[in-house]
């Protein structure tokens, strides 16, 4: 058995392995969750528990069933070890697989790993690995006992706890699956919990491998990194203060009249910066979201759609993604002759794959969204069907930036509805290069190049 095993893995890359890793854990996931000892009353049915499975898994957070009032313990235990190992990382996943089976960690591996973290190829996998398990339960310990201070007045001392640990866990993984069922609206008036959810979710959006690099860069001034942080940790850093500053100021002004109106405004900023910061990628929400104005849901759709940091439990494009493509734009702006900035240049290769992110990610946005148009709605007029067309878009996008935000039509979409989310999960959360790398044969590159010539654009 260990040998067949092996041999399958000798044969896959780490794309591959993470495709193989990801989709074994949500099959064992849903066959534990249609258990009747995972949930009360009804078993679920099989689409269904994939559904909840992959959005576990995929750390999304959208759901068919309340998860509070559906799931028994056992069934909520599942769902949070889902959550927590799709944490984890697609990569940091495959490397664990690797290691389990006791296979030479290839240089193609290690590049593939370690490369997308910049500063950090000199550790190895093995050390990477339980580096980031440790800061992953730090952070996670720390949020449970700060919402555990909170609860324990409120509910008995095993329930008190069983509710710290599950949100604490799934806001640092940015699942955004909540016991709740109104999510966490009932606490949208307590600064302590918003605010402990806040710094979990923004520092899981931004990584164990970013915070390293600050670390190393700003207080470990002795280490052989130096004494500043890489031009990749600028690029987050720079885009997630602008995102969460920039969504917090819009949404405000969007609701201020409207859901924030009547509250002080101490009281609407908190609930601005919580949903500005929750939209990345968490999905959690303390207003009702079906309720928000169509520019708070188109902004929110943005958001979404950008998502959290590389190497992150956030999902998305990535900031880094929608950075290059703003630092060429500035940089055009202002007639440099190379796109750069902090001092330094966006080579042509990271341009080439943000513009490919971008266009593949729109077009698998566009192409599902279209077919969930007429799963759900088939041939139903725009007058018949007004309002669905922005909920259904809303949901792929969510679906796809692994947020797990919904206007409420999740639960009443059709069986093929649920299908089309379900790989839009699996799709977001793998992204489309990995996919695409996966499903690739070892090619030899060409050794050529074709002439250059200009053509007119715009």
């Amino acid at each position: 058995m260990n040998s067949w095993i092996n041999k399958i893995a000798g044969r896959m890359n780490a794309a591959q392995f993470a495709v193989f890793g990801f989709a074994a854990i949500i099959f064992i996931g849903a066959l534990l969750l249609m258990l009747p000892i995972s949930t009360k009353g009804e078993s679920l049915g099989f689409v269904d528990a994939i559904f909840t499975a992959t959005s576990a898994t995929c750390v999304t957070g959208l759901t068919v069933a309340d998860t509070g009032g559906k799931f028994t313990g056992f069934g909520q235990a599942v769902i949070l070890t889902m959550i927590q190992i799709g944490g984890f990382g697609i990569m940091m996943l495959s490397t664990f697989i690797l290691v389990i089976l006791g296979r030479r960690t290839s240089f193609t591996l290690r590049d593939s790993v370690s490369g997308q973290f910049l500063e950090f190829r000199s550790f190895s996998l093995a050390k990477l690995l339980g580096m980031a398990v440790g800061v992953t339960f730090a952070f996670e310990t720390a949020g449970a006992v700060i919402l555990f201070t909170q609860w324990i007045g409120e509910y008995s001392f095993g329930r008190a706890l069983w509710l710290s640990v599950f949100h604490s866990v799934s806001a640092f993984c940015n699942a955004g699956f909540s016991l709740f069922p109104d999510s966490l609206v009932r606490y949208a008036g307590s600064p302590v919990i918003n605010f402990a959810l806040i710094m979990l979710i923004v520092f899981g959006g931004i990584g164990f491998f970013l915070m390293a690099d600050v670390w190393y860069g700003l207080i470990a001034r002795k280490s052989h990194y130096g004494n500043r942080i890489s031009f990749h940790a600028r690029i987050v850093l720079m885009m997630t203060v602008i995102l969460i500053v920039g969504g917090t100021m819009v949404f405000y002004g969007i609701e201020r009249n409207h859901n924030l109106a009547g509250l002080s405004f101490g009281q609407a900023l908190m609930r601005s910066l919580f949903q500005s910061v929750t939209t990345r990628t968490a999905g959690f929400n303390t207003l009702d979201v079906q309720h928000l104005a169509n520019s708070s849901l188109f902004l929110i759709i943005v958001l979404m759609y950008i998502g959290g940091a590389p190497g992150s439990m956030a999902g998305g494009v990535k900031v880094t993604t929608v950075g290059v493509i703003l630092v060429v734009i500035i940089s055009r702006l202002r007639g440099m002759k190379a796109p750069g900035l902090f001092g330094r240049s966006i080579t042509r290769a990271n341009l080439e794959q943000a513009l490919s992110l971008l266009i593949i990610s729109g077009t698998i946005i566009g192409f599902m969204t279209m077919v969930l148009l007429m799963t759900e709605l088939g041939g139903a007029s725009h007058v018949d069907s007004r309002g669905m067309f922005i909920e259904l878009l809303f949901e792929a996008v969510s679906a796809f930036g692994t947020v797990g935000l919904s206007t409420g039509v999740t639960p009443q979409l059709s069986v093929a509805g649920k299908v089309l989310i379900t790989i839009m999960m699996f799709t977001g959360r793998l992204g489309p290069i990995t996919l695409i790398f996966a499903m690739e044969r070892r090619l030899e590159r060409a050794a050529y190049r074709y002439p250059e010539e200009e053509i007119l654009i715009g």
